[in-house]
C-alpha cells in the first residue's frame, strides 16, 4: 500500500529522536554532572574484581591440576592391584584360604602408602573384605554396601567411578573421596567384585594445604550425586550449599555481615562434578555502599529531568498512535490510517509500517474467510461421507437379498459388520483420530465389500507398531482404499490388490503413507488436476482433491508436493505416498 502521507517527510521539518533525546541528555546531564566523579569508584572496583577473578581462576585450576594428579595415582594404584594374579586366582574361587590370599594382598597394597585410608573388595557373591590404616572393629557388610549404588560403578564398565561419601566403618574420618571400580578376569573377562579405595582425608589435607595457604584458598568439591568434600576441613563458611551456585559461570560472593566472600566454580571431569574455590581474604563493602547510594541519587535525578523531556517530545506522539490502535481494536475498522502528518522521523516510519500492516490485515482477513468457508464445505463433504447414504442403502438391499436367498447368516455378518462400520465413523466427534482406529474403519468397510462381492478387493497392511498411536484426520485412509475400489478394478469378477503401508520418519517426523494398487491407474492430466486443485468433472465419493485439502487447511501448508506424490501408469498401478507431520 503507498500512504497518501509518504510525501509529507521531504515538505515538513521532522525532527529525529535521536536528535530530541541527545538534547534532553545534554541538558540533564549539565545538572547532575559534578556527581559523575562517584562512578569512577565503582569502574574501578569492577576493575579489580575482574583482575581478583582471573587470579582465582587460575589458582583454582593449579589445585585442580594437583588434586586430579593425585586422585590418577590412585587410579594407578587400583590398576595395580586388579591385575595382581594372586588376587585374580583368589576371587575366581571364593573360599576361605583364598580371602586370606585376598586380605594379605590389601594388607601389602596399604603397606608405605599415606594417602590411603582404607581398601575394601566385594566379591561376586557379596562379602566384603577389608583392610583399613588404622585398626576399625566395624563389619557391618549390609551397612557397607547400602552405601555405594554398585550400578554406578558397573555403568563404568571397568574404568574408575570417583565419589564423595563417608566409609560406615569408619564413620569418625568423615566425608572423604573414594574410587570404585570392576574387577574382570583377565581371561574370560567375567566379573570377580568390586574394589573400593577410600582416600584418608588427612593427609590429603596435609598435602594440599601448603599450596592452598600460597595462594588464598578454600577449596570444596562437589561430585556427581551432589555430595561435597570441602579442603581444609575447618573451612569458616560452613553450611553453604545453599547460597553457592554451582551452575553459575559468574564471580560470585558469599554474604556475612558486611564482608563478602568471593568463589569460582570450574568443572572437574575426572569426578564427573565441579570444584569450588573461596577466597578466603574477605572484602568489606561498606565504602561501595556509599558509592552505591550516591550512584542511585545520580540516577534519580537524571532519569527524572529526562523523563519530563521525553514524555513531552517523545511519548505524546506514540500515544496517539496507541489511541487509534484503540480504536480499531474496539471499532473493528480496518481502513484506519495511523500516518500523521507532524511528527519525528521515527514515529513516521512506525506510523506508515502500521499502515502497511493494516493492510496486510485485511488480505489475512479475507483469506482467513475464504478458508472458513472452504472448511465448512469439507465440513459438510466429511459428514455426508461419514453417512454415506447410497452406499447404506446399497449394503442394506444386499442384506435384504441375502435374506430372500435364505443367506441368513451372511446377511447377519453383513448387518453387524456395517454397525461396527458406522460405529467407528460417527462413534466420536473428533475430526483427528488415531491411526489404530482409523485402520479399523478400513478394515470395517473392506469387509463390507468382500461380503458384498468375494471378488472385488485383495488388501494386506505394512503398520509400523510405532505409528498406531499417531494421529490423522478421520477417513483419509478409508477414502483412498474406497477411490482404489472405485476407480481401479480392471474388469468385473478380477480384484484389484491394495496394499497399504505406513512408516515414521523420525528424523523429519513426518509419517509416510502408502497406499498403492494394480488398478487402471490415473492419467497423468487427471494428476495434474489434484495436485493444481482444478475442478474435477467426477462428482461421487470424496476424493483425492477433498483428502489433500483437508491436510493442507489443518497443518496449515501451502504446497501441495508437501503433502502427496502421485505415481501410476495407466493400465498397470496406482501409487499414493501422503506426508504426514505428527
Amino acid at each position: 500500500m503507498i500512504s497518501p502521507y509518504r510525501h509529507l517527510k521531504q515538505k515538513i521539518h521532522i525532527k529525529s529522536v535521536s536528535w530530541i533525546l541527545i538534547r534532553s541528555y545534554l541538558i540533564t546531564m549539565s545538572i547532575s554532572l559534578f556527581f559523575g566523579i562517584f562512578l569512577f569508584q565503582l569502574m574501578l572496583q569492577k576493575e579489580v574484581d575482574y583482575k581478583l577473578k582471573k587470579g582465582d581462576q587460575e589458582a583454582l585450576n593449579t589445585v585442580s591440576y594437583f588434586i586430579t594428579k593425585h586422585m590418577q595415582e590412585n587410579e594407578r594404584i587400583s590398576a595395580e592391584l586388579l591385575t595382581n594374579t594372586f588376587l585374580q586366582q583368589a576371587l575366581s574361587i571364593e573360599n576361605e584360604t583364598n580371602m586370606r590370599v585376598v586380605n594379605k594382598t590389601l594388607r601389602d597394597a596399604l603397606v608405605g602408602r599415606d594417602g590411603i585410608r582404607s581398601i575394601h573388595i566385594i566379591t561376586s557373591k557379596g562379602n566384603v573384605i577389608s583392610e583399613f590404616k588404622e585398626p576399625s572393629y566395624l563389619k557391618n557388610t549390609a551397612d557397607f554396601l547400602e552405601q555405594l549404588d554398585l550400578s554406578l560403578i558397573e555403568q563404568k564398565k571397568g574404568s574408575v567411578y570417583w565419589g564423595i561419601g563417608t566409609n560406615v566403618l569408619e564413620p569418625e574420618v568423615g566425608s572423604t573421596l573414594y574410587l570404585a571400580r570392576m574387577i574382570r578376569s583377565r581371561d574370560k573377562l567375567e566379573s570377580l567384585g568390586y574394589l573400593i579405595i577410600y582416600i584418608d582425608p588427612r593427609e590429603f589435607e596435609k598435602t594440599c594445604r601448603d599450596m592452598l595457604d600460597n595462594i588464598d584458598l578454600k577449596v570444596r568439591i562437589k561430585d556427581s550425586l551432589d555430595q561435597t568434600f570441602q579442603i581444609p576441613r575447618d573451612i569458616e563458611l560452613n553450611n553453604i550449599e545453599e547460597i553457592v551456585r554451582w551452575e553459575d559461570k559468574e564471580y560470585n560472593y558469599i554474604k556475612r555481615g558486611s564482608k563478602k566472600y568471593y568463589y569460582v566454580i570450574q568443572d572437574m571431569p575426572i569426578l564427573n562434578g565441579k570444584i569450588m574455590g573461596i577466597n578466603s581474604h574477605a572484602r568489606a563493602n561498606t565504602n561501595m555502599n556509599t558509592i552505591f547510594l550516591f550512584a542511585v541519587t545520580v540516577n534519580i535525578i537524571f532519569l527524572s529531568g529526562a523523563s519530563l523531556l521525553i514524555k513531552r517530545k517523545v511519548i505524546l506522539p506514540l500515544k496517539h498512535i496507541a489511541d487509534k490502535a484503540r480504536m480499531v481494536g474496539k471499532q473493528g475498522n480496518l481502513d484506519t490510517h495511523f500516518t500523521i502528518a507532524t511528527s519525528y522521523t521515527e514515529v513516521y516510519e512506525i506510523t506508515y509500517a502500521l499502515d502497511e500492516m493494516m493492510q496486510e490485515i485485511k488480505e489475512l482477513v479475507s483469506e482467513v474467510k475464504e478458508k472458513e468457508k472452504m472448511q465448512k464445505r469439507l465440513e459438510l463433504s466429511i459428514i455426508n461421507h461419514q453417512v454415506k447414504p447410497h452406499f447404506l442403502y446399497n449394503t442394506l438391499n444386499t442384506a435384504s437379498i441375502m435374506v430372500a436367498l435364505e443367506e441368513k447368516e451372511a446377511a447377519d455378518e453383513l448387518i453387524k459388520t456395517l454397525a461396527k462400520y458406522y460405529r467407528a465413523c460417527l462413534g466420536t466427534g473428533d475430526d483427528v483420530i488415531t491411526i489404530q482406529e482409523e485402520l479399523q474403519i478400513v478394515k470395517e468397510y473392506v469387509k463390507i465389500a468382500v461380503i458384498r462381492n468375494p471378488n472385488i478387493i485383495h488388501i494386506t497392511y505394512d503398520v509400523e507398531e510405532e505409528a498406531l498411536e499417531h494421529k490423522i484426520l478421520k477417513i483419509t485412509l478409508q477414502s483412498l482404499v474406497e477411490n482404489s475400489i472405485k476407480y481401479g478394478i480392471k474388469k468385473i469378477g478380477q480384484p484389484v490388490n491394495v496394499h497399504l503401508a505406513i512408516k515414521l520418519n523420525k528424523e523429519q517426523k513426518m509419517m509416510f503413507i502408502t497406499i498403492e494398487d494394480d488398478g487402471i491407474g490415473i492419467s497423468e492430466e487427471m494428476i495434474q488436476k489434484i495436485k493444481t486443485g482444478e475442478k474435477l468433472e467426477v462428482k461421487s465419493g470424496f476424493g483425492l482433491k477433498a483428502i489433500i485439502t483437508r491436510i493442507l487447511l489443518y497443518y496449515d501448508l501451502k504446497d501441495t508436493n508437501e503433502v502427496i506424490e502421485i505415481d501410476s501408469r495407466c493400465g498397470e498401478y496406482t501409487k499414493i505416498l501422503l506426508k504426514i507431520p505428527y
